[in-house]
Order: structure tokens, then C-alpha cells, then sequence
């Protein structure tokens, strides 16, 4: 079978260290079914489904491969615009259901934010198949002074690969916000590039996953910033159990003429067993000598001491790591903006907790 490359570190280094991209089988695509998705609105704010391409030129974007973005680009069965107009705010959901009778979703989610406008995206990502597959293009146009927020919560069976590309572009003083919460899923592959090119454009994004059995998340971020007093904050945090694995490859590009630029990367992972797999590559890359810029990144056990004083306090061992794990990723869940949202994230961590104590036990 073919292999696909996902993710390719945009400055590689030892090939040895088998950092530098994602290698995957090519998921066979079979014919789309039509699927009509679950839209809901709140607001001044027009969210419809089309065919086709309907995406700008994104210029020397990648996506998360060349054969994921060559499927998007085409359109897909699941393509949707959300427009706001100048100074409106407005809130969307939508839910895509992976099921037996439309295995594969394939397609776009363009969200244009007029200038001064506040824009909420809640995005649900759920169901499960043979041979399930999302191929998601996210293209997010954020006009000065707007505010984007997009809210993700990913809880497939494990029989689904799910694949999430996203572009933003920021005008002046506009900020886009991603969290996200990937719990489901076999192989989860998440490409983000954020183009901060005007004048204290702002990114942010916080992303939390909780990986077991053979799960696979794989984590891109660039961040190129040419505009000045531009600000980045990215943050992925989670914990790994049975064989999981988990990569983040983070880079913040200083460009020349990004004066007084601020960037933050830090990627934390709690280890709760012997055999998962956790790589970390924050990097930051600097032609511009004005700016500020911070990357850390952590994996561990869980504290010893701190399991033993929860443990002396009535908890089980599964009980004591949950508390802890959870302890850990509820500051992005937090983020959400949606109980409805959050209550989903938590259940689905806290049933895959409970279902690997019980195996424990």
C-alpha cells in the first residue's frame, strides 16, 4: 500500500530522528454520499452548504498533505460558508456525523468575518464506520478588528481517521482563537497555519487529547509573523495511555519587519503508562531582532506523591489519575464556550478513564 506524508516539518532537521513529517497508509476513498449537516445559527450570520470550491488562492498553504489538500480543493459532501457581515456578531453550530451511510466526509468550512465582527464556530465531530474518514479544510478570513473563535470537540469511534487543515488570515487588529478537543478517533492529524502579516493581528489556540489503545495524534502549527506588535499562543496538553502516541511540531517564524512580536508555544504530556510515544518540536525561527518569543515542552508520569495523597483520600488508582488528568486538560475544555460541548469532551474522558481502570482492575 502506498504511504502519505502528513505534516512536514517546515524547517527539517536529522532524518534519523524521524521527526520531520507523518508517514501514513493512503486511506482508500470511496464514492461521497450527500450529507446534509446539522446547522444551527444564532444571530446576524448566513451558514449554508455548497458544492464545489469556493476558497480563495491559498497561496504556498500545504494542508496536511498534498492528497488531502488536492481532495478538499475539489469540494467535497460536507462544504459549508458561514459570512458575517461588518459589526455583526452571531454563533454557528454544526455537527458532522460520520455513519455507515456516508462513511467519508470530505470538504470546506469557509468563515468570512466582516470588519468589527464577533463570530462563535461550535463544531461537533462524532459517529463512527468502516473505513471512516473526515477530510476537513478550514479557511477562516478574520477583516480588521474581528473576532473568530472556533470550538471543536472530536469524539469518532476508533474505526475513523480524522484529518483537520486550517488557514487563517488575520487583517489588522483581527484575532482568531481555536480549542479543541480531540478525544475520538484512530488517527487524528491536525495542520494549522496562521498568517499574522498585519499589525497586531492575534492567534490563539489551545488544544487538549487523551489518547489510549494504538490512538495517533499528530499536531502541526506554523505561525509566520511579518506584522508588528502580533501575538501567538499556542498550547496543546494531554495524557497517553496503552500504546498511544502523540507528535507536536510547533513553529513560530519571526520575519523581518515583525517588530515587538510576542510568541508562546508549550506542549505538556502526562505519560500514564510504559509504551506510549510522546515527540515534541516547539521551534521558534527569528530574522527580526525586536521580539519576544517563549517554547517549552514536558512529558512525564503522573506525580507520585500527588497520586499517593489522592489515593490516601478514598480514591482507586483510575479514580486518582482521572482527577489528575483531568486537573490537567480542563483549562482547555474550559475554553469551549458551550456546555453542551464540554459536557460531550468530559463524558468522552471521563468513559475511556473508566474503561481503562476497569481493564486495570
Amino acid at each position: 500500500m502506498s504511504k502519505e506524508q502528513f505534516n512536514e516539518l517546515p524547517r527539517p532537521t536529522f532524518r534519523w530522528m524521524k521527526v520531520n513529517h507523518l508517514e501514513l497508509d493512503q486511506e482508500p476513498v470511496t464514492e461521497l454520499k450527500s450529507v446534509e449537516l446539522a446547522i444551527r445559527t444564532d444571530g446576524q450570520v448566513e451558514a449554508k452548504q455548497y458544492e464545489g470550491n469556493a476558497l480563495p488562492d491559498l497561496g504556498d498553504f500545504q494542508g496536511a498533505s498534498k492528497e488531502s489538500l488536492a481532495r478538499t480543493l475539489k469540494g467535497g459532501n460536507v462544504n459549508c460558508a458561514v459570512t458575517v457581515a461588518d459589526g455583526a456578531e452571531a454563533s454557528v453550530w454544526i455537527t458532522y456525523t460520520v455513519s455507515e451511510a456516508a462513511p467519508q466526509l470530505v470538504g470546506q468550512l469557509k468563515v468570512t468575518a466582516g470588519k468589527g465582527s464577533q463570530v462563535h464556530v461550535y463544531e461537533l465531530f462524532d459517529g463512527d464506520a468502516e473505513n471512516g474518514l473526515v477530510d476537513l479544510l478550514q479557511y477562516v478570513d478574520a477583516g480588521e478588528g474581528a473576532r473568530v473563535q472556533i470550538s471543536k470537540v472530536q469524539i469518532h469511534g476508533d474505526r475513523v481517521r480524522h484529518i483537520d487543515a486550517r488557514l487563517t488570515r488575520e487583517a489588522k487588529e483581527a484575532n482568531v482563537k481555536y480549542v479543541s478537543a480531540e478525544v475520538g478517533g484512530h488517527q487524528t492529524v491536525v495542520n494549522v497555519v496562521s498568517k499574522l502579516d498585519h499589525d497586531e493581528a492575534e492567534f490563539d489556540s489551545a488544544s487538549m487529547y487523551l489518547g489510549d489503545k494504538d490512538q495517533l495524534f499528530d499536531y502541526s502549527y506554523l505561525v509566520p509573523t511579518q506584522g508588528c506588535k502580533t501575538k501567538t499562543n499556542i498550547l496543546t496538553t494531554g495524557a497517553l495511555m496503552g500504546t498511544s502516541k502523540k507528535y507536536f511540531r510547533g513553529t513560530i517564524d519571526f520575519l523581518r519587519g515583525g517588530k515587538k512580536a510576542v510568541g508562546d508555544e508549550s506542549d505538556v504530556c502526562l505519560l500514564l503508562n510504559k509504551g506510549v510515544h510522546s515527540i515534541s518540536v516547539p521551534l521558534l525561527l527569528c530574522k527580526e531582532d525586536d521580539v519576544v518569543g517563549n517554547h517549552a515542552s514536558s512529558s512525564g508520569q503522573i506525580d507520585q506523591d500527588m497520586l499517593f495523597y489522592l489515593m490516601s483520600r478514598g480514591f482507586d488508582e483510575a479514580g486518582a489519575q482521572l482527577i489528575i488528568v483531568e486537573s490537567n486538560i480542563r483549562p482547555v475544555i474550559d475554553q469551549l464556550g458551550d456546555s453542551d460541548l464540554e459536557d460531550k469532551a468530559l463524558q468522552a474522558i471521563r468513559s475511556k478513564m473508566q474503561q481503562v481502570g476497569r481493564k486495570g482492575n
